[in-house]
């Protein structure tokens, strides 16, 4: 992921700044846009079932737990909530129970999914 956007890390050991190479995993970059898409999917779903007035507290709370998660950086949370409220948009209407537990259904098996290319990518599963 760090060489499609020119990004140089530097992992530091002690006095010693080792540069980490840009190259990526094969099918990592893709992992990591649809593990962010799901996090967008799946808070945009929690939010409509929420009163639109309640809605900005919840996506500022959403914020907090995914800043303080080991999984995103920064810009990785800010582009979360960003999208997770222009997903949800105006909408001011209620989603029923019904299509709410279809759409999670949904979100389960994309997670599932996840997951298992996680583990064929990484060796391992995320948290």
């Amino acid at each position: 992921m760090l060489d499609k956007f020119s990004i140089k890390a530097l992992c530091h050991f002690g006095d010693y700044a080792h540069p980490i190479p840009p190259a990526e995993l094969p099918g990592e970059v893709d992992w990591r846009a649809d593990f962010l898409r799901w996090h967008i999917s799946d808070i945009a779903s929690r939010a409509l079932l929420l009163p639109p007035f309640m809605r900005a507290d919840f996506f500022e709370e959403e914020d907090e737990r995914l800043g303080e998660a080991d999984s995103f950086a920064p810009v990785e949370v800010t582009f979360v909530i960003d999208f997770a409220r222009r997903t949800v948009g105006s909408f001011d209407g209620e989603v029923s129970r019904d299509v709410w537990a279809v759409i999670q259904g949904d979100l389960r098996r994309a997670k599932s999914d996840l997951a298992r290319r996680h583990r064929i990518i990484f060796g391992a599963s995320p948290e």
